[in-house]
């Protein structure tokens, strides 16, 4: 391999030194270009806690993209007849005791229920274009011309252009580094002519999940905004009725010739229900009269039943249809909408729109800007105007990649470089778009509303490990807050179980509070995470300072660790479970007990608590060391780690989800690892696991393994895989589990990391992690060496 390195870490002192890295060369080079419409692929720019994602307009005009917050919750409200305090976890039997479990709670289902999706994320509002074709009517999607959207990665700054009816439209885009707000320039001949305006439009709150477009926007009755104006600013106040929503308050300020309108102003479309059938083949039912009912206010939401629709069923067991054709003022449209879907139909003015437009019917100049803030709390302060964005948006990024590392392939001769530094980069930009805030993200990260906008303790490892190994400290920093915002609760859900400690939960939304279900309650390799990232720190940071922070969740994170692991009298050593949800959350929880990642793990901790004590000056915990000296060790079959002790047909059976076998060296450093068993391990994974039913993270995961075992030809490959669960778009969304998948970017960025800056006892030579074969050029600055 040719070396080269700048600035490396002292892993690597005996590597030549290189000419520093042309940063905005690396990042620039991988600019984002657009030339397509896409309706369920948002382009995004934000500043980690709050993010705005667009069409190809720029803004949000034809398809309804979210604007989303760490900050932004809803909580609907409890069902009829009920109260929080009914739920009661549930006792398992665990050892020979009685362990509460948060669980389901058979007595209350509906409160069960309501867990699940409470609180959850909430979009803050849409800001698009309303643009009018020469004959007055709406442009549609399909109008759009010439699209090309450009995002420079290195400024924050997204440029849409387009044509509608040969008229081009230019649309600068932004978010304010340190405020939660959105600015954008709107530059075209149709402004001058009248006909082109911006607007704001705020969603009811329909507490769904996994939806692209977020909210409910047919909704009158369960949200209420008020609107203030005051010269070139209106301050917005929306509230959501019998909930306990976080109220979002909103300022939009403006510059151009342009003035805002309430919804009032405008007029809305009489919607009138033509024809309507339901049924399927040649079975089909006249449901006009039924649905014609259902219009309230020019506005049509119902979900397509049997019961909703109060038909008897047309043709049982076949998968029916909805077939609706409607007037909209004086359009003629249909629709066809299938069986247990929602059809949703309105008037073409929302009453929560208000719109920026001419003050004339037409302008005096071609352009004009707007900048709309948002915020949990009334903004009394002026905001920034959208050339200051602009500006403050150049200089953010810019100092976002010359500080922490960089990594560049580009001399490399192995033609596949070029695509592994661009998922680099764009992945460190959508990490620090998406997952840079006041709490970590969940999996979709603030794109959507995945698993309710509630994040998963144990994925914190795959969204933030990167940000140590990149020298991200800020975005760490903030992402590390979770643990002490939560170590209160976790000591109480340890002392409820009759455990020592603090008991990290598994999926938890701003408040910590658990999300009742079986394979939350039982997962554990989330437990030992905050030793790890301790642990970088501190070697980062080796201070008193760094000790102190983070001493009492380690002391509480390994006083559970320690508490939780039983001394079985049959086999004499400590086993963990069972009950025990595997990292691969597909064996039989209520027998599985001693899963290797987890063995591996508890080993990890215990280890690297007690050496925090002694840094501390104090002396190590008795019964940490004799727990981890006790535990049982890995379980071995065949010369060949498995999933957990016990299991049966291991290779045929239970070669699915993630291979967390490998992960016990690589992503962990090995404790109790035989090397030789390991190597086995890793070419029959290779060989024979179904990589059709994995995630994300489980190629970067494999691939630290295979680097720490000097397969490093595998290691490139693996990060680089054409399997559909670890592809990576234009935009640098990542497939891999439920769409977008972001521990795919994580993991992939902590891996790169891995293998270029090295691992704890890694070859004393540059990039031990790639390939010595003259191909790859790896030249990098400012990574941290894992554990």
């Amino acid at each position: 391999m040719t070396m080269a390195l700048a600035n490396c870490s002292a892993a690597n002192e005996a590597a030549p030194v290189a000419a520093k890295i042309d940063r905005q060369a690396l990042v620039s080079r991988h600019k984002i270009v657009l030339t397509r419409f896409e309706g369920n692929r948002p382009l995004q720019v934000g500043n980690g806690e709050f993010a705005f994602g667009m069409d190809a307009t720029g803004l949000q005009t034809f398809a309804p993209f979210n604007t989303m917050s760490h900050w932004g919750w809803g909580t609907s409200p409890l069902p009829a007849g009920t109260k929080r305090s009914d739920y009661q976890m549930q006792p398992y039997e665990m050892h020979g005791r009685k362990v509460l479990m948060p669980m389901e709670d058979p007595n209350h289902p509906e409160i069960s229920k309501w867990l699940t999706g409470n609180p959850h994320a909430i979009n803050l509002g849409r800001v698009g274009l309303t643009i009018l074709k020469a004959d007055g009517s709406l442009a549609r999607q399909e109008d759009l011309g010439d699209i090309r959207q450009e995002l420079d990665m290195w400024t924050g700054i997204a440029t849409s252009r387009f044509t509608i009816e040969s008229q081009p439209v230019t649309v600068t885009t932004a978010v304010h580094p340190t405020t939660d707000a959105v600015a954008a320039k709107v530059d075209s001949p149709l402004v001058k002519l009248g006909r082109i305006a911006a607007f704001v439009d705020f969603p009811g709150d329909d507490g769904r999940d996994f939806t692209n477009f977020v909210g409910n926007w047919n909704s009158l009755d369960s949200h209420a905004v008020k609107c203030t104006v005051k010269g070139q600013r209106a301050s917005f106040a929306h509230t959501f009725t019998g909930n306990t929503s976080v109220p979002v308050y909103a300022a939009l300020s403006w510059q151009g010739g342009v003035t805002l309108n309430s919804p009032d102003d405008g007029e809305t479309a009489t919607l009138v229900i033509q024809k309507a059938e339901y049924g399927a083949r040649d079975k089909w039912v006249n449901v006009t009269a039924s649905l014609s009912k259902l219009v309230k206010k020019n506005r049509l939401r119902s979900q397509v039943t049997n019961e909703a629709l109060g038909v008897t069923d047309p043709i049982k067991n076949v998968a029916k249809s909805l077939k609706v054709t409607y007037l909209l003022g004086d359009k003629s449209l249909s629709i066809e909408i299938r069986e247990g879907e929602v059809l949703a139909i309105q008037c073409s003015i929302s009453p929560f729109r208000f719109t920026l437009g001419p003050e004339k019917k037409a302008a005096a100049q071609s352009s004009f800007s707007l900048m709309c803030a948002f915020s949990p709390k009334p903004i009394t302060k002026a905001t920034a105007g959208a050339e200051e964005t602009f500006a403050a948006s150049r200089a953010s990024w810019r100092k976002y990649w010359e500080t922490g590392g960089a990594v560049d392939l580009s001399q490399s001769k192995d033609p596949r470089w070029k695509e592994l530094e661009r998922r680099i980069v764009v992945s460190q930009y959508l990490m620090k778009v998406n997952e840079a805030g006041s709490l970590p993200p969940q999996e979709s990260g603030l794109v959507n509303n995945g698993w309710f906008g509630r994040f998963h303790f144990e994925m914190i490892w795959w969204h933030a490990a990167q940000w140590a190994s990149w020298n991200k400290w800020p975005e760490f920093e903030s992402n590390m807050a979770v643990y002490k915002k939560f170590l209160a609760q976790s000591k109480a859900l340890a002392k409820i179980q009759g455990y020592k400690g603090g008991r990290w939960p598994k999926a938890v939304g701003n408040d910590g509070e658990e999300w009742p279900f079986w394979n939350h309650a039982v997962m554990i390799w989330q437990q030992p995470h905050p030793i790890f990232f301790a642990e970088m720190d501190y070697r980062s940071h080796p201070t008193q300072a760094t000790l102190e922070k983070w001493r009492p969740i380690v002391e509480n994170t390994a006083d559970f660790l320690a508490s939780f692991a039983y001394l079985d009298p049959k086999k004499g050593t400590y086993v963990l479970g069972p009950p025990l949800s595997l990292v691969s959350e597909n064996t039989e929880w209520t027998t599985t007990a001693d899963g290797v990642f987890e063995l591996g793990y508890w080993r990890t901790g215990l280890r690297l608590a007690n050496q925090w004590r002694e840094r501390l000056g104090q002396p190590r915990k008795p019964e940490w060391d004799k727990v981890m000296k006790g535990l049982s060790p890995l379980p071995v079959q065949d010369g060949l780690y498995v999933t957990h002790a016990d299991i049966e047909d291991m290779w045929t059976k239970w070669n699915f989800e993630h291979p967390a076998l490998t992960g016990i060296y690589g992503m962990l450093p090995g404790d109790g690892v035989d090397v030789p068993t390991m190597n086995r391990t890793f070419d029959k994974v290779r060989a024979t696991w179904n990589y059709g039913r994995v995630w994300g993270w489980d190629f970067p995961m494999l691939a630290m393994c295979a680097a720490k075992l000097g397969k490093t030809e595998d290691a490139v490959s693996l990060l680089l895989d054409q399997s559909p669960n670890f592809q990576f778009d234009e935009r640098g969304l990542a497939t891999g589990g439920p769409f977008p998948y972001f521990p795919s970017n994580g993991g992939l960025l902590y891996t790169v990391a891995y293998m270029a800056a090295g691992w704890d006892g890694a070859p004393k030579k540059h990039a031990p992690g790639f390939p010595d074969n003259g191909q790859w050029t790896v030249r990098f600055e400012n990574l941290n060496p894992a554990l």
